[in-house]
């Protein structure tokens, strides 16, 4: 009984924390700094995707390749099957033109590291002009100290930078291609300027992948975050998709990173098995198939984040408009589908 209780306190907690995460991000910052176009652009979205069935986010391929080779990404780009490509500004311009009645947060990456657009500052600044929330998520390799000025002068909202380790012998294996030391002086540059700025934003997020490699360096990450000023800290789980690899694949790579530290199980998606690991908590539903959409650099609107092949497709918002497509009853039945895990992919989630 006691268990329960503790369990059911702690997802009340968890959701309290996410609405107030949410409210400081989405809104707070922004009334304090004097905008307000963009909350109440947020809030208006927020009510047709509660009400009215509509996306309030959309992940844009700004180009669909990247320049590292992470052992455990969930878009592997030799295993893609699609022509290099990268979306220039124009189109760029034409999808948040097209999507921008619904759609409140843009993150413009997918399978790609953003940093690679020579185009991103300018796509940042064309969303927060038409008061659309941006993230963007970087590996922080071209993160150097001319392009962290242009980021924090184009209106972008958050940052997640991703360091999966304090250490070249922990980081450099699981970021393969990356010199560790050249992205901790990025970070920490970036965090300078922006301290120097006096502003709320952008909200900075640092992003720890738990692996084998780095399991013991948790506290330093704790302790780097701090002295940088970090916003947050995320500490997760990496993910293995099935659709990206084969069983064996799967097998070898768990056992090269999983954490095998028990103290930090709940973090972990999955539970070693013998010579096989499985999901743990996998759930019955996708929330995520109805409120979010994948455009891909052609413009080719995907419905899942893990569908870097461009399998499971709604309609193109570089041919067609969003709102002519979204609620015919074809591709209602698809988003139904898609929500009850029905399709192929669905079981092959990591999520």
């Amino acid at each position: 009984m006691n268990y329960l209780v503790n369990k059911s306190m702690k997802k009340i907690i968890s959701k309290i924390k996410r609405l107030g995460y949410v409210f400081k991000r989405h809104i707070l910052y922004d009334v304090l700094g004097g905008n307000f176009k963009k909350p109440m652009h947020f809030i208006y979205c927020a009510i047709k995707t509660k009400f009215f069935d509509w996306p309030y986010l959309a992940m844009i391929e700004t180009c669909n390749f990247c320049n590292l080779r992470c052992p455990t990404c969930t878009t592997p780009h030799d295993k893609m099957g699609r022509s290099k490509l990268m979306m220039s500004l124009e189109n760029y311009k034409k999808v948040i033109d097209n999507i921008k009645s619904s759609v409140s947060v843009v993150l413009p990456w997918f399978s790609n590291e953003p940093l690679l657009n020579p185009n991103l500052v300018e796509m940042v600044k064309y969303a927060h002009k038409n008061n659309i929330y941006t993230m963007i998520s970087t590996n922080a390799v071209l993160l150097n100290e001319a392009k962290s000025k242009e980021l924090l002068n184009s209106g972008l909202d958050e940052i997640l930078l991703c360091l999966d380790g304090t250490t070249k012998e922990s980081y450099e294996p699981f970021r393969q291609g990356a010199d560790f030391d050249i992205v901790l002086d990025n970070i920490k540059t970036f965090c300078a300027l922006k301290k120097k700025t006096g502003r709320k934003k952008p909200f900075v997020e640092m992003q720890f992948i738990l692996t084998k490699l780095n399991q013991n360096e948790v506290e330093d990450v704790k302790k780097l975050a701090k002295e940088l000023g970090i916003d947050r800290l995320r500490i997760k789980s990496f993910a293995l998709s099935e659709y990206a690899y084969a069983k064996n694949e799967i097998n070898e790579l768990s056992e090269k990173f999983l954490p095998n530290d028990p103290k930090f199980a709940e973090k972990i998606r999955y539970t070693k098995e013998k010579n096989s690991i499985e999901i743990k908590n996998k759930k019955t539903k996708c929330d995520l198939a109805s409120t979010n959409i994948v455009v891909l650099a052609d413009g080719r609107v995907s419905m899942c984040c893990y569908d870097f092949k461009g399998e499971y497709i709604y309609g193109n918002v570089l041919k067609s408009r969003l709102k002519d497509f979204w609620h015919l009853p074809e591709i209602r039945r698809k988003r139904e589908m898609a929500r009850r895990r029905k399709y192929d992919l669905c079981g092959k989630c990591a999520n």
